[in-house]
């Protein structure tokens, strides 16, 4: 006999998360809203993260081990599986706050000509104490534009929940990306269908030394932007020679910035500086940050 469908399926994806997974998953667990299913995958993990998982496996919980083939995989074999109407995601050291699937659900099934909510969110440190910085989420509609070129939209992955007919029509993670590959799928969601934001906080998002921007690897994410701009590119041609690259000056512009204020990252930051102004020579902010860095 078959199961009940569940209203929403949470897909969570793990690696090495044993001091926080055991938090995120009771967060789940503790929400309004109790129709979910909740898929962990482990993209091989070799501390105990596996040791913790298992302890909440019921009915409502799934977990798979797999060998590591990266967060984008492990998202798309949980989708594979995913039973639910709705499509929900958690990274397994943030946090859902106890309404989160109950706000988005009611608001989903209330408005049927939407396919994918965002929420804003706070932030907590490694302790789980709130910190000042947060995410809003003030951007609604038809927004490809504000999500492709982060203007001035982050969307951040805990806080989002699709209907899962939406991945047929825009496809799922791309597994050649390990980073932004979030943002290229709300790139693509964006070209099909509205995008609404609610500016009410459902979820904590966490920092901490292993996830951090300057935790990560300089050329890498060089080369993962890189792959990002060449998919805008080749598969956004329909948007115009110019919005497209106003918009990738922007994004070249913003982490050339941000890395430019660290000295490790000086070199790659200086080169995005570049790229920025060679791509859109007219963003006069990328000229002053290329001459205020260089000139430090």
């Amino acid at each position: 006999m078959n199961k009940v469908q569940p209203r929403v399926t949470v897909i969570m994806p793990t690696y090495n998360r044993k001091k926080f997974i055991g938090e995120a998953i009771q967060s789940v667990l503790d929400q309004s809203f109790q129709d979910f299913e909740l898929i962990v995958v482990d993209d091989g993990s070799t501390d105990q993260t596996s040791e913790v998982v298992q302890a909440f496996v019921s009915e409502k919980i799934k977990y798979i081990y797999q060998s590591n083939c990266g967060r984008s995989n492990a998202r798309n074999r949980a989708l594979s599986l995913a039973r639910g109407y709705y499509i929900a995601f958690l990274d397994s050291d943030d946090l859902y706050l106890p309404e989160k699937l109950a706000l988005q659900i009611d608001y989903m099934d209330t408005h049927p000509d939407i396919g994918m909510i965002y929420t804003s969110a706070y932030c907590i440190n490694e302790s789980g104490e709130r910190i000042k910085d947060k995410y809003d989420a003030v951007v609604s509609g038809w927004i490809y534009e504000h999500i492709a070129f982060f203007v001035p939209v982050t969307i951040t992955l805990p806080t989002v929940m699709v209907r899962k007919q939406v991945f047929d029509k825009a496809g799922v993670f791309d597994e050649k990306m390990d980073r932004f590959e979030d943002t290229d799928m709300w790139r693509r969601i964006s070209k099909h269908f509205q995008i609404n934001g609610l500016d009410q906080q459902t979820c904590l998002l966490r920092t901490h030394q292993d996830n951090g921007l300057l935790a990560q690897d300089p050329s890498a994410i060089g080369r993962s932007l890189n792959f990002y701009v060449k998919k805008i590119n080749e598969e956004d041609s329909d948007v115009t020679f110019v919005k497209r690259h106003k918009g990738i000056a922007r994004l070249y512009g913003y982490y050339g910035a941000a890395m430019m204020n660290n000295s490790t990252w000086r070199l790659t930051g200086y080169s995005f500086l570049l790229k920025a102004i060679l791509v859109w020579p007219f963003n006069i902010r990328n000229i002053f940050r290329l001459i205020i860095y260089s000139i430090r």
